[in-house]
């Protein structure tokens, strides 16, 4: 059966995606009002004309008050939505009901055989990596919506595959692409393999739509799992488990595979100037929106300034750009990295632009204590009273910094204490971030960086 497009059908789906977007968790741009929409059909992944059910590619260029952004839309359509797909539900425009087709099984089966037929629809091309001469599309590769990320979409097959679909979209290759290509390449043992991509050509620019690698399906959440440990350390259970040497000697494997395939460089003392007035610039911009910070700011200052007094050189190169425990999966034998993306709302030059690897090191050093704070504020049950339990979970976020600071010093050969003044600046300017997310979005939370704040500008105890 046929799906017949009404007249009008573009023009109402616009219109309807003015209201639609906002609630969608991966639309960047929910605290500012949308001027208007221009969709723009991309391919039909279900060849010419409009089969039932029709699977459309599209992008929605928002126009803002102060920008323009593009977000990728796939959208199915349907005559009649099933009981099932109603979560799903756009709008219906004349006799169509229109909907995000990542939630429909049989588009996105589509896009999966697409990827495998290595071929071109309508400008997009559907690309399988050339280590990979066929997929194995047996039967029981079912597709599911995939977990809780935030700036994308992820579609599951059969537990084998995982299409991570780009919502927020910039002109060139995606970095999550470009390093996962160059660190499967390289032999890399801890990153997922990218089996294929799907991308365009757009007003003369590469723009990556999609990737799909190789599923982790034995694997757990960084977060999750630090969470669960933090809980048994609370209750007393001396038998939590240690692996996080082992996750800091992954990280520096994976910054030395990215340095021998992307490059490294240095900084010298001009570049070490320009990173501390980005620092304090921060600063700035957070102590208007958070009154809490004010009682910190000189201190901080001085830690921000004491960045461009830094003897040059230091080591730069590409790094992960937004590490933290939710970034990485524990399989039974490995641990794992993922999205290599960095901050989807950045220009893709600062995305891709070469750091010291200590940012990526003070990202996961914060991510321990926020998993230890975590607990503290969210299972008062299971703390309060017991000043015992509060000073394990304490004890614990102490010990797994000091495991992935030693896991990661022995793989990279990296003495960290000789970069301690850098790397405790980059521990803050991730807490002063913390403080404008937490003050924005979940006010009862802003003591955990604070607090960090408060340890982390402590007087080093003379020995």
């Amino acid at each position: 059966m046929r799906t017949q497009v009404p007249q009008g059908f573009w023009t109402g789906l616009a219109e309807a995606m003015t209201s639609w977007l906002p609630t969608q968790r991966w639309f960047a741009a929910k605290d500012r009002p949308i001027a208007r929409v221009d969709l723009l059909p991309v391919a039909n992944l279900t060849g010419d004309g409009y089969e039932e059910p029709t699977g459309l590619l599209t992008v929605a260029r928002v126009h803002l008050p102060d920008a323009v952004e593009d977000y990728q839309v796939p959208i199915g359509l349907r005559r009649v939505l099933p009981e099932c797909l109603a979560g799903a539900r756009i709008t219906r425009v004349g006799g169509v009901a229109v909907y995000d087709a990542t939630a429909d099984p049989e588009l996105m089966s589509r896009v999966l055989a697409l990827i495998n037929s290595d071929t071109e629809v309508g400008g997009v091309a559907f690309h399988r990596e050339a280590r990979w001469s066929t997929m194995d599309l047996r039967e029981g590769l079912a597709p599911r919506l995939g977990g809780a990320e935030q700036s994308n979409t992820s579609v599951v097959f059969g537990e084998r595959y995982i299409l991570k679909l780009f919502r927020h979209l910039t002109a060139g290759v995606n970095p999550d692409v470009a390093v996962h290509r160059a660190l499967m390449w390289s032999g890399c043992a801890h990153i997922a393999r990218l089996v294929g991509t799907i991308s365009a050509r757009a007003e003369g620019h590469t723009v990556t739509l999609g990737m799909l690698q190789c599923f982790a399906a034995d694997a757990r959440d960084g977060w999750e799992l630090a969470l669960d440990r933090v809980r048994a350390v609370a209750h007393g259970d001396p038998d939590v488990a240690d692996d996080t040497r082992d996750l800091g000697a992954a990280v520096a494997a994976v910054h030395g595979d990215l340095a021998s395939q992307l490059g490294a460089d240095t900084w010298g003392t001009p570049d070490l100037v320009r990173l501390a007035s980005r620092m304090r610039a921060g600063l700035n911009a957070a102590l208007r929106s958070v009154p809490s910070l004010a009682p910190y700011r000189e201190r901080l200052t001085a830690a921000f300034d004491a960045v461009a007094e830094l003897p040059p050189p230091i080591r730069v190169q590409r790094v992960h750009g937004d590490l933290h425990l939710g970034q990485v999966l524990r399989t039974p034998s490995r641990w794992l990295l993922l999205d290599f993306e960095g901050e989807p709302a950045a220009p893709l030059a600062q995305r891709i632009a070469r750091h010291p690897a200590l940012r990526d090191v003070a990202g996961m050093l914060r991510s321990f204590d926020y998993a230890a704070a975590h607990v503290r504020y969210t299972a008062a049950d299971l703390l309060d009273g017991d000043p015992e339990a509060c000073h394990r979970v304490e004890q614990w976020a102490a010990r797994q910094r000091a495991l992935f600071r030693a896991g990661y010093q022995e793989q990279s050969g990296t003495d960290l204490a000789e970069y301690e003044m850098l790397l405790r600046a980059y521990e803050l300017e991730k807490a002063v971030y913390e403080t404008v997310y937490e003050a924005r979005h979940r006010p009862d939370w802003l003591p955990i960086p604070l607090a960090a704040l408060d340890r982390l500008l402590a007087p080093v105890p003379a020995p």
